[in-house]
Formats: structure tokens, sequence, C-alpha cells
């Protein structure tokens, strides 16, 4: 699987925080900024964390679906599905050849 964004695992680092790697080769993903009650803060926190593990995932369903050969179809669970998977997936790589 090639990605198109930086590799995981991305992991919390000080306060709002997500980067990747360490030492010298850290980079930093995001810094997420809040005001006033920080759950939504701590749930989108969370979420970015999860990314490239969720990303992975995705992509994973959809070649096994794929290699099961599912038909995209909305009429089906499984085509419904895959056309969600192969839809977020696009969605992930916009902005890149």
């Amino acid at each position: 699987m090639s990605t198109l964004h930086t590799p995981g695992p991305w992991r919390r680092v000080g306060h709002r925080t997500i980067a990747a790697g360490t030492g010298p080769d850290r980079k930093t993903i995001c810094e997420l900024y809040s005001w006033g009650d920080c759950s939504e803060a701590d749930g989108n926190e969370a979420l970015i964390e999860a990314t490239p593990d969720l990303y992975a995932v995705a992509h994973e369903a959809e070649a096994m679906l794929t290699r099961q050969r599912w038909r995209p179809d909305p009429s089906s669970p499984e085509g419904a599905l895959l056309l969600a998977l192969r839809a977020v997936l696009a969605k992930s790589s916009k902005g890149h050849p």
C-alpha cells in the first residue's frame, strides 16, 4: 500500500499536538486549538491520532471486498460498503496525483 500521508503511528505530544516519529525525525502533523469546553477538541485529537490506522483498515477492507469480487453496487450491503470505502479513500488522496 502506498501512502499519501506521513506514515504512522501518529501520537499525541504535548498539549494538542499530533506528531509522527521521534527526536530529529519528528514531524508535527497538526496542532489543535480550542476555546471553552475541551471535550470536542479531545475527541478531534483522538480521531486525528487514529487516522493512519483507520486509513490502513479502510484500504484493506476495500481490497478484500474487491478480491472477493463484490460489485460496487448500492443495492447490496457489501456493494454499498465497497462504494463507501472507495469514496473515502479517494477523498483522502485529494490534492495528490
